[in-house]
């Protein structure tokens, strides 16, 4: 995938819209991602955290549906959590 700076704000779009959708959702995970940061690492297959930030691969992000975007920034928090 071609990382252009218009895909790479519309990821990062992707990314905002899923937190706030999960602060009114879930309010628990919500507060939880209001400090995490996230990034694009084109070398990850899938996404990972490191307890700092959550990092998704652009194209595993691209092929998300909205829902699922919600669930992997919910799983990766609990990472952190636990």
């Amino acid at each position: 995938m071609q990382l252009t700076d218009t895909k790479k704000k519309e990821l990062t779009q992707k990314l905002l819209f899923s937190r706030l959708r999960i602060l009114n959702d879930h309010a628990f995970y919500g507060m939880l991602l209001m400090n995490m940061k996230f990034s694009l690492d084109p070398d990850c297959p899938t996404a990972y955290t490191n307890a700092y930030k959550i990092a998704f691969s652009p194209t595993f992000l691209d092929e998300l549906s909205p829902r699922e975007v919600d669930f992997e920034l919910m799983h990766d928090i609990l990472h952190v959590v636990l």
